[in-house]
């Protein structure tokens, strides 16, 4: 009879196979999607998480008693699947678009996270304690609830809106606003989470209101200063390094990966935001990097971090779907309380866009139209790393309070699998209501131009003319950029990193009369 240790090794094997597996069976779905000129109804994420119910089934019905094992582990989320897949993001983010809405994109991740958690857990604590509801959360159980139920998973989002093709401005502010709001999301749990553990919850002021977004925008800072610092070093280290490393693509790929893993390993262990930092990462070493560095390099870059993001999506959909069942000792359902979860969060979800994108819309020339302030709100997705932090609520140990965990595990779960599912499902069929859209002529002329896909077809151009060229191609963005003309802060960004930061770090000097 074999071992403890060889049992576990057979079953470790035999379930990563299935999973790679799977994998291969996802990525054929994915070229069949991405080739189609329509918008599917079943997103590759849905069908992953349906898999992944199915393969945690077969799991179950092989060794119930090595389910938990198989499940997603929330260190394993953070620290090996979200890099890869941020940085993806950050790399191809259209900058001019991002920065141009940056003042609503941090409208909405900041003030609107911090609405959305005050409003669900408002409501899920005056329905508990009004008896709507037969479970009765304390104070810090509800707005612990409240903010980890806000988080807007970045995953979830870039799955619906890479194929939808939607229009640039709604593309910059859902993806940014998804971006920015995980790390806020996961700095207010964090604070939660600690008035659980002591029992207590601070009667919610002004002052303490200012104290938690001071200590946001401070995490904000200093893990883009963080991501600056590290990434320039490894710019600085590639400009400067001998001709011959150009030989070696090994190498230079190394180096940047490297620094951006590092920059997302530091922004975690200094109690910053590693999320923003990676994805700060992936914006420098679009803008410096990739000129220090051979076209092979840019080659092996480009294509390795797009496979990487893409089979790290797959992976936390199939296991998501398999901790269904690998958790299930976990969860308690109370489906009036989850029935009443949902509905707070699609009123929450509405009582900070509407608001904050109006509000916005004063000091903006180019206002966020209604139609766009529909499918904000209603694209507004729960995925994995609400699931994460579900999994990490931690209780003083009362059994009022360990049932009630119980129950807010299951309550999140069956948000994210009806907001991924059934949302991302209805998100396509929505902006064609809303004439959101692109038509299939636009599509195929667009097809190859998208810089937000997450594996591009190889064509004859080399990928390091093809970043470059995309770079330039910014300036015609269709976001407005007038914002940016009269910019003081712009202009003065501008003239520092053209004296200066290009000069020794990388990057294509700026053309004359540009205003990009």
């Amino acid at each position: 009879m074999d071992s403890e240790p060889e049992q576990r090794q057979q079953w470790t094997g035999s379930h990563l196979m299935l999973s790679a597996l799977l994998q291969l069976l996802l990525v054929h779905i994915a070229y069949r999607i991405d080739r189609s000129k329509t918008v599917p109804y079943i997103s590759t994420s849905a069908y992953a998480i349906v898999f992944g119910i199915a393969f945690g089934a077969l799991l179950a019905f092989l060794s119930k008693r090595r389910m938990s094992d198989a499940g997603l582990d929330p260190q394993l989320l953070f620290f090996a699947l979200l890099p890869p897949i941020i940085l993806d993001a950050g790399f191809n983010t259209q900058r001019k678009g991002f920065f141009t809405n940056f003042g609503a994109i941090c409208l909405l991740a900041l003030l609107g996270t911090l609405i959305a958690t005050v409003v669900t857990g408002g409501a899920l604590l005056w329905l508990g304690n009004h008896g709507v509801l037969e479970t009765v959360l304390t104070p810090s159980e509800a707005f612990l609830y409240g903010s980890l139920i806000s988080a807007i998973d970045p995953v979830s989002t870039l799955v619906v809106l890479k194929k939808s093709y939607v229009p640039p401005l709604l593309f910059n502010l859902l993806f940014g606003e998804s971006v920015i709001n995980d790390a806020v999301a996961i700095v207010v749990f964090g604070l939660f989470q600690d008035s659980v553990l002591e029992e207590d919850i601070a009667p919610l002021t002004w002052h303490s209101a200012f104290e938690i977004v001071t200590h946001l925008i401070a995490i904000g800072v200093g893990s883009v200063a963080l991501s600056t610092m590290i990434c320039l070093a490894s710019a600085f280290l590639l400009k400067r390094s001998d001709v011959a490393m150009k030989q070696y693509p090994t190498y230079e790929t190394s180096i940047i990966l490297l620094s951006a893993y590092v920059s997302y390993v530091a922004g975690e262990s200094l109690h910053l935001s590693g999320l923003l930092a990676v994805f700060f990462s992936g914006v420098w070493i679009r803008h410096y990097h990739m000129y220090n560095i051979s076209e092979t390099s840019a080659t092996t870059f480009k294509h390795l971090l797009s496979t990487l993001a893409f089979l790290s999506e797959n992976f936390i959909y199939i296991y998501l779907g398999v901790s269904v069942l690998a958790y299930s000792e976990l969860f308690e359902w109370d489906w009036s309380f989850i029935r009443a979860s949902v509905g707070v969060c699609l009123v929450a979800r509405a009582l900070n866009t509407f608001p904050l994108c109006a509000l916005a819309n004063v000091c903006r020339s180019e206002p966020i139209p209604i139609s766009y302030m529909v499918v904000i709100w209603f694209a507004g997705l729960r995925g994995a790393i609400a699931f994460a932090l579900a999994l990490n609520i931690r209780t003083c140990g009362k059994p009022s309070e360990r049932s009630h965990s119980a129950i807010l595990r299951a309550a999140t779960l069956f948000t994210v699998l009806f907001t991924t599912i059934l949302l991302g499902m209805a998100t396509g069929p929505l902006l064609r209501i809303l004439h959101l859209d692109h038509s299939e002529s636009d599509r195929d002329n667009h097809r190859n131009q998208q810089q937000q896909r997450p594996h591009d077809v190889v064509d004859e151009e080399t990928p390091l003319r093809q970043v470059r060229r995309d770079m330039e191609d910014e300036s015609s963005s269709t976001v407005s950029a007038t914002l940016f003309k009269w910019s003081s802060i712009h202009d003065l960004w501008v003239a520092l990193d053209e004296a200066h930061l290009k000069p020794t770090f990388g990057g294509k000097p700026r053309r004359t009369g540009d205003s990009s």
